[in-house]
């Protein structure tokens, strides 16, 4: 790696920290869904077209998953299930996401928060 990207690396890894602790100050928690994911979500939300931009798989019982298209569904996903359902929660991420977008890089990350019901 030359000293110009290890630079440009280490910067990134620097300002990612620093939102990722702004996130944390604001009260939220810190989100680590798992990368694969069940497709159906996806698929109800954003219909079928968005199958062809999704690296699917299918598990041994037949259920179709795939790597995360973003971070939002899963949150939600992980907090509906979770004992703080209905109460007021915050939740950050970065992380990354998995879509197939032609010439451009199929793996990105992703950062951002999801509030339920905070004021």
């Amino acid at each position: 790696m030359s000293q110009t990207s290890a630079a440009t690396a280490t910067g990134s890894a620097a300002r990612a920290e620093a939102l990722l602790q702004t996130f944390a100050r604001a009260g939220y928690t810190h989100a680590r869904p798992p990368i694969l994911q069940p497709a159906e979500p996806f698929l109800d939300l954003s219909g079928e077209d968005i199958r062809k931009s999704l690296y699917l798989t299918t598990d041994a019982s037949g259920e179709e998953l795939c790597l995360r298209p973003d971070l939002t569904i899963p949150v939600a996903r992980d907090y509906l299930a979770s004992s703080r359902a209905g109460a007021p929660a915050g939740f950050y991420y970065l992380g990354p996401v998995f879509r197939y977008r032609g010439g451009a890089a199929s793996e990105f990350n992703q950062a951002g928060v999801e509030s339920f019901g905070r004021q």
